[in-house]
């Protein structure tokens, strides 16, 4: 077995990280198709169900998308088999479609949504709590306190699911997914579901959401829309015996309404207080529909309320409603009117301990002087930073070339242009082009005029960076808005490319978008965790699979100008995407570079692991001039030694990759002679 949670020993106690314990939880349910999109903090569910999928006699896929990953897992839940689909935040949005329609019918077979949201914005460019896109829909949601629960829960939203014929929403947070707890391992179901079919299965038409059927005097889409209500209607009573939602005995006049790591808060700041015990606690494991029964009864035993919730006050709203006819004269405090807590940034323990302890009329733990001083003294050395691109990465080389040629293309069409180029960015390792590390203090514009900046390195190339897809998209848009002051670029990588730019590049071809879209394949969805994408050569259970060229496929799309071309090349690279801009703009088509060189870090990581040293680089002292191109490569190996105005390379980090040596016009920078050569320089 590659993975513990595959282990059939009930009552086993280990320790699970808690996207592991989520896996746990579908296997201990006898899950059938487990599908996903890789997605920070999400991932590892998928992940570690794939290691055990083989084993266990179940299939598990990273499918190119979130949509198309639901739109797996609904027809396997349709065929009756029991289904998990994993996904971030973002991604969430991108199945709404799907989700939003299926519930009309619902499905023969369980069907379990697991999305991480991101509070903070740790791997995220949003904080969006998914809850509400769950609660509009209308299924159950069920939010885990712990890591036990993570796995309990994700068992118990398949029989649900199979319960109601509506899907179950698991919801978690990067403290949940990403953190470890003590899981005591359950029952493993042996049993399979039936996989059948019948478009008639206890409902006429019932996967047809235009179909015939009839239903209390309604017809088509609005009898299947009734029908869904009446199963939430009955969820509604279920709920209220739900064991994850429970009443906790106080002894104060503080009710605190709690959910997800809200609880898990609450209960430390209690602990850190001395006061378990005091206030009344309605455990929340089931953010909608509320569980209305015990909380008419938690609402009679307090005078005033406290709801804490990691993310939007989502229950906090539903509350207000709830006493507008039960108890209105009751405060409620939270994240609306009476903020106790902020609506933004993660929840944090100190935020809680202070809000728990002003309504219990307690003073919160002072922070201890010396604590506070040292505190005050590491803020003075700590240099901010941000994240870099990897020693080797080969997207360091597409940016090179980048900038050169826009340099290049501008100065040559300076008449007809005003050198003001556009660069769109994606959402991938390479968005790292526009985190801006080394950036100057910048002063905003007012003035409505196009405004030229230079690019002194990598991180501060893309001017645009949105959504998964999004970038080619844009770029077409500043296109047909008549944007001619200079060339309009678009980059994304291999896997966002499946995931989401296809049918944009089939729309630029259409529509006549003269713009330059540069894909960076580096045969893995790295940003991730270097899950295979289309490109890798296998699937997430590590069969062999075809391996996909997107030259080929932009070529099927009818874009009729592609170049492709290595990035640790620097001088291919510029000239390829300098000749694609050009001809864009000269034939008014869409052009597209393919920038292909597997991810640095998979090539180091096998030479390690077959104890294969790669040669280093090394700087001659005597030779540098100090003129720093090699440091504006952007490269975490690359250097400088203020003192000696020289560069220099870090052993421990450089692989070998030979770009820092191709920058440098005295030819300073060379091999060191022991090792492997990871790339030839010409």
């Amino acid at each position: 077995m590659k993975h513990i949670v595959g282990l059939d020993e009930p009552g086993k106690r280990v320790i699970l990280q808690g996207n592991e314990a989520f896996a746990r939880g579908a296997v201990e349910a006898g899950v059938q198709v487990a599908t996903g999109y890789p997605g920070t903090p999400s991932s590892e569910i998928m992940e570690t169900l794939s290691l055990v999928a083989k084993d266990l006699g179940f299939h598990a896929e990273w499918s190119v998308n979130e949509k198309v990953a639901l739109d797996v897992a609904v027809g396997s839940a349709m065929v009756g088999a029991r289904t998990i689909v994993t996904m971030k935040n973002a991604g969430t949005n991108w199945v709404m479609d799907m989700f939003s329609t299926v519930v009309y019918r619902g499905l023969p077979g369980p069907l379990v949504i697991v999305s991480a949201d991101d509070p903070d914005a740790f791997y995220s460019s949003t904080e969006e709590d998914t809850r509400f896109l769950a609660k509009g829909v209308g299924v159950m949601i069920l939010e885990p306190s712990t890591q036990q629960e993570a796995k309990d829960m994700t068992k118990a939203a398949f029989e649900y699911s199979e319960r109601f014929e509506l899907p179950v929403f698991v919801r978690s947070v990067t403290r949940i997914s990403h953190s470890s707890g003590d899981v005591t391992f359950g029952e493993m179901r042996k049993d399979r579901n039936p996989v059948f079919f019948d478009r008639h299965y206890k409902l006429p038409f019932r996967f047809n959401v235009y179909g015939p059927f009839k239903y209390k005097g309604k017809a088509g889409p609005t009898a299947k829309h009734a029908w869904q209500l009446e199963r939430l209607e009955e969820i509604k009573d279920f709920v209220n015996s739900v064991p994850f939602n429970r009443i906790e005995e106080g002894e104060s006049d503080l009710g605190i309404i709690a959910s997800g790591m809200g609880y898990s808060y609450v209960k430390d700041a209690l602990m850190k207080l001395g006061a378990e015990g005091k206030p009344w606690i309605l455990k929340v494991g089931t953010p909608f529909p509320l569980p209305e029964n015990l909380l008419k009864e938690f609402v009679s035993k307090v005078s005033k309320i406290l709801v804490v919730e990691e993310g939007d006050p989502f229950i906090e709203e539903q509350v207000y409603v709830f006493l507008k006819d039960f108890a209105l004269e009751k405060p409620v405090f939270g994240k609306l009117k009476n903020r106790a807590l902020l609506r933004y940034g993660e929840l944090g323990i100190t935020q809680v301990v202070n809000a728990v302890a002003n309504y219990l009329g307690i003073h919160p733990p002072e922070v201890p002087e010396e604590r506070r001083k040292l505190k005050e003294e590491l803020v003075k050395i700590l240099a901010p930073r941000s994240s870099a691109l990897c020693p080797g990465c080969q997207h360091l080389g597409t940016y090179w070339g980048l900038r050169f040629a826009l340099l290049k293309l501008t100065a040559k069409y300076k008449q007809e242009w005003k050198g003001v180029w556009i660069v769109n960015g994606d959402i991938g390792c390479y968005e790292q082009g526009g985190y801006g590390i080394f950036a100057k203090e910048i002063t905003p514009s007012e003035d409505k005029a196009s405004k030229r900046y230079m690019i002194s390195n990598p991180y501060e190339i893309l001017d645009t960076n949105y959504i998964m897809g999004g970038g080619i998209g844009v770029a077409q848009g500043q296109y047909q808005a008549g944007y001619r002051d200079g060339p309009i670029v678009a980059v994304a990588g291999d896997s966002t490319f499946f995931h989401a730019c296809m049918p944009a590049v089939a729309n630029a071809v259409y529509n006549k978008a003269a713009i330059t879209f540069i894909v960076m394949d580096n045969s893995w969805t790295a940003m991730t965790g270097h899950q295979p994408s289309p490109t890798s050569g296998v699937t997430a259970m590590m069969e062999p699979a075809k391996k996909m060229r997107i030259e080929d496929i932009a070529k099927a799309l009818g874009v009729e100008h592609v170049w492709t071309v290595d990035p640790y090349n620097l001088k291919e690279t510029e000239e390829a995407i300098l000749q694609a801009m050009e001809t864009a703009y000269l034939k008014k088509v869409p052009t597209l570079v393919v920038a292909r060189r597997e991810c640095a870090l998979q090539v180091t990581r096998r030479a390690l692991r077959s104890g294969v040293e790669l040669e280093r680089f090394v700087v001659d002292q005597d030779k540098c001039i100090g003129c720093t191109l090699c440091v504006q490569l952007g490269c975490p190996a690359v250097g400088w030694d203020k003192k000696r105005k020289k560069a220099f390379i870090d052993p421990v980090l450089c692989v070998g990759c030979g770009l820092c040596a191709q920058t440098c016009p005295v030819k300073a920078i060379r091999p060191s002679g022991k090792g492997v050569k990871l790339y030839e320089v010409k």
